[in-house]
């Protein structure tokens, strides 16, 4: 039921917005171009458009400046899917081929190689945001030959890394149903091969610095599951552009997973006080975001304030059904359950590419069925509690919880599980890995994602534990359970903690 699409999805969306470069003798062109990247990357646009439309005026035949022009214009379009601005950023990348190419002709270097390579980059992007799946993957294999030609004559140009660790990373995960089209062009991804390339490229890289540090830092945040790590890399990007709604809302993401749900707030409430309307997708998504931090406060009416704004300010269906689920559980909590009916009638307007809209659908139609139970409410409200990072408060509640006889086998499994991640927060790996192990000894008939997220969290709990053997077997009973919800976030979790384990128990 749920694929590897939507983290593919996610890195096409992610994985878009930099891979820019000075690429020649630095030159006044060069100070210009740096002057207009410094501007965009702070978010003040009309300046970005100043420097690139000065280095065009004066040098009309370098292909630079209408490559860096190009580049606003698919800012604006990942943020606002507006057609005007698509076709102006083809405009301007495809002049900017078109004079790369003759200066190609009449001397071939590894920094034209690299440029070109660039703005294949970002047609593929575009490309995969319209949903031409299939021009994404020709251009990408474009951008990949490029930037393997640099590396041929300048071995050590680091810069070049960036894109191809990109392109590995991101084609690795690429949906079933475009194998064969990949396979058409030629194109083999690997995953490990990708994430190395991109280290380097921040570590040894000159010319995309901001652009490695960020692609790094969504990696991290959001694959390879490094949270601390993405937070450092972020915090250090927002200091130096302050500005920057995007860098902004990716710290406040992170933050969020690291439940530290107060600073998060604070600085979602600085993204959406800035009241950009270039951005809606940046503005909805910090909506959603804040809403799912009252939800996680218990402050359901105010969570309801910010999923409607989230659902009024929506570009597309991303994330509908899922808002729409929240505010129904919201009332519910609430003791409107009329009024929740609602909205779970409302769960299935959401993306089917999107675990989390999926989950909704599912979980909107049975509850419009049979309503919450009081210890579902109670369990809901504790979860409320672990990710507030109360995590004593938490325990104690789950064990009270847990001695009630009127707890149905799932709901116990359920909060089996809770009190399992409970302990391995407060690094109590034995006792987490006995309430995992209990977890996975109650049976379950629907919400076999309890049963999948146990053994991952035991598998944790053996590591830590430096049970290695055992943490791969709890890893490999995953692959038993044949359906379950946020399938691809489970499994780049594990992918994760498998890159840890020793060499011989590693996949291939």
């Amino acid at each position: 039921m749920i694929t590897n699409k939507t983290s593919f999805k996610f890195l096409i969306l992610f994985i878009t917005l930099f891979l820019q470069s000075q690429i020649f003798s630095q030159t006044s062109i060069d100070r210009q171009i740096q002057i207009g990247l410094d501007k965009i990357y702070n978010f003040n646009w009309e300046a970005g458009f100043e420097a690139f439309n000065s280095v065009i005026t004066k040098n009309p035949d370098d292909p630079r400046g209408y490559h860096y022009k190009s580049i606003i214009y698919l800012w604006y379009y990942l943020g606002n899917l507006r057609e005007d601005n698509l076709d102006s950023f083809y405009l301007y990348s495809d002049k900017a081929i078109e004079l790369t190419e003759k200066k190609m002709q009449e001397k071939p270097t590894a920094e034209l190689s690299y440029l070109l390579g660039s703005i294949y980059y970002n047609k593929s992007i575009a490309e995969a945001r319209n949903g031409n799946f299939l021009q994404a993957l020709w251009t990408s294999s474009q951008m990949k030959a490029n930037l393997e030609d640099a590396i041929k004559v300048k071995p050590d140009f680091y810069d070049a890394f960036l894109g191809l660790g990109l392109y590995n990373f991101a084609l690795s995960q690429i949906p079933s149903s475009l194998e064969w089209a990949a396979n058409l062009v030629g194109i083999i991804a690997d995953k490990e091969k990708g994430l190395k390339l991109v280290i380097k490229s921040v570590q040894k890289g000159k010319l995309s610095k901001v652009d490695a540090q960020y692609y790094l830092s969504q990696l991290y945040s959001r694959v390879i599951v490094d949270h601390p790590e993405a937070k450092k890399i972020l915090s250090g990007l927002v200091r130096r552009y302050p500005k920057n709604l995007l860098f902004g809302f990716s710290l406040a993401w992170v933050e969020y997973e690291l439940c530290d749900l107060n600073n998060a707030e604070k600085r979602l409430r600085k993204v959406l006080n800035t009241k950009d309307e270039l951005f809606p997708f940046i503005s909805s998504n910090s909506n959603l975001l804040l809403a799912n931090i009252f939800f996680d406060k218990s402050q359901f009416d105010s969570a309801r304030v910010y999923y409607q704004n989230f659902l009024k300010n929506a570009v597309n269906n991303d994330f509908k059904g899922f808002a729409n689920f929240k505010i129904g559980l919201s009332l519910e909590l609430s003791d409107k359950r009329k009024d929740a009916v609602k909205y779970y009638k409302l769960s299935d307007t959401g993306n089917s590419d999107i675990e989390e809209d999926l989950y909704a659908e599912r979980k909107g139609n049975e509850l419009l069925d049979s309503a919450l139970t009081e210890s579902a409410k109670r369990l809901i409200l504790i979860s409320s509690l672990y990710k507030q990072n109360r995590l004593n408060a938490a325990k104690d509640s789950l064990i009270i919880f847990l001695s009630s006889a009127e707890i149905k086998d799932e709901l116990k499994a359920e909060a089996k599980l809770l009190l399992a991640q409970v302990f391995y927060q407060q690094k109590k790996y034995r006792e987490s890995l006995n309430a995992a192990v209990d977890c996975l000894n109650i049976e379950i008939k629907k919400e076999f994602w309890i049963h999948a997220f146990a053994h991952y969290v035991a598998a944790w709990d053996s590591y830590q534990l430096k049970n290695y053997t055992d943490s791969k077997l709890f890893l490999l009973q995953i692959k038993g359970i044949s359906e379950y919800d946020f399938r691809s976030s489970l499994e780049n979790k594990i992918y994760t903690l498998d890159r840890l384990l020793p060499q011989d128990l590693r996949n291939n």
